[in-house]
């Protein structure tokens, strides 16, 4: 089965190019003026393609019906699944739970286990990601409010 997938081909494509610009070089068909221009080329592209990847890294984290709404609660102090499941009643609880524990993996949320003899778990924001994050929802909400049409 071939991985078609837009990383696959962009390895594929890099490969390609690197082979090429070998081969050119092993034949000797290009100068030195030439190899400096493809090489700042190159360099310049990746780069590019680096900071593509740090949006598309950042927008991943907060992707999610319910994620935004889940960290702008938890500005306000630690919360209860259960409390969220009331805020939220579009969301069913099995989905809040999932969005929960994958901000608690990607390091946004905080999960605090404070059973005694009734489970008690509360949600709460990392201070580094979690925070730096609602900086970022902050500002898609600037940009939405900016350009959105009633």
């Amino acid at each position: 089965m071939m991985d078609n997938s837009p990383e696959q081909a962009y390895r594929n494509s890099t490969t390609n190019r690197d082979w090429q610009s070998s081969k050119q070089v092993d034949e000797g068909k290009t100068n030195s003026v030439n190899s400096k221009m493809e090489s700042q080329k190159r360099l310049g592209s990746r780069a590019q393609d680096a900071e593509e990847c740090s949006a598309q890294f950042a927008m991943n984290l907060i992707h999610g019906k319910w994620k935004t709404r889940i960290l702008s609660r938890l500005q306000h102090g630690p919360t209860r699944l259960s409390e969220l499941n009331r805020l939220f009643p579009g969301a069913s609880k099995k989905m809040l739970a999932q969005q929960l524990r994958e901000l608690e993996k990607d390091g946004l949320v905080i999960r605090t286990d404070l059973s005694g003899r009734v489970r008690h778990v509360e949600y709460s924001l990392s201070n580094s990601l979690g925070l730096s994050a609602l900086s970022l929802i902050e500002i898609l909400t600037e940009w939405g409010r900016k350009h959105l049409r009633y």
